[in-house]
């Protein structure tokens, strides 16, 4: 019987606590919320919420982001043409959520820690608020539409790019690291609902 943990056996317990210490929003990752303050007790979901958070949501998304900007500047880059004005709105329709989320990140840590609105506090005997409606439907919204216009290019520009092109590979690529992402997004907001009974 080990009475002591040795400072490797440690460190990975204090990156999976570091989700305590952060407060992060639950909107970034619900999972992660769920467990706060529960010690040690705890760990294979925190390193499940720490891979969802950072792989699954951030990595994602900010392929998007890149994705989204190098079709628009370099690929789709002729103006007044039809495949250039959705490009431009799959872009805006990804940064109206992206915009939100960081609005109401921002809201959060803002306030002092207790009162802290989109996080739980066990401690405190606080659950997380959540997003007001009009932020939850900017979210869901815009990624559904993003995808939307996405799947609208490569339908309509299939044909004309030829399937073998980088360019159609890309716009492929999209739709499904959009169709992933916003069920992760979407996952985070529901599970959030969910565990605290707020529908």
């Amino acid at each position: 019987m080990v009475l002591f943990k040795t400072q490797e056996q440690q460190a990975p317990i204090k990156l999976f606590t570091m989700a305590d210490t952060l407060d992060l929003p639950y909107f970034w990752s619900a999972q992660l919320d769920g467990t706060r303050g529960q010690g040690g007790r705890n760990d294979s979901a925190r390193m499940e919420g720490w891979v969802g958070l950072i792989v699954f949501n951030f990595c994602v998304w900010v392929t998007v982001v890149v994705l989204d900007i190098h079709l628009l500047a370099y690929e789709f880059n002729t103006t007044n043409t039809q495949v250039h004005m959705l490009q431009t709105a799959a872009l805006v329709t990804v940064a109206i959520p992206a915009i939100t989320m960081i609005l109401f990140t921002l809201l959060h840590y803002i306030a002092p820690r207790a009162d802290r609105p989109f996080s739980s506090d066990p401690g405190l005997n606080k659950k997380a608020r959540t997003l007001p409606p009009f932020a939850t439907a900017l979210i869901s919204g815009g990624l559904r539409t993003t995808l939307i216009f996405t799947v609208v290019i490569l339908l309509l520009n299939a044909q004309t790019l030829g399937a073998e092109t980088t360019v159609v590979k890309i716009v492929v690529a999209q739709v499904c690291l959009k169709s992933f992402g916003s069920a992760m997004a979407l996952a985070n907001q529901r599970l959030q609902m969910f565990t605290t009974g707020v529908m």
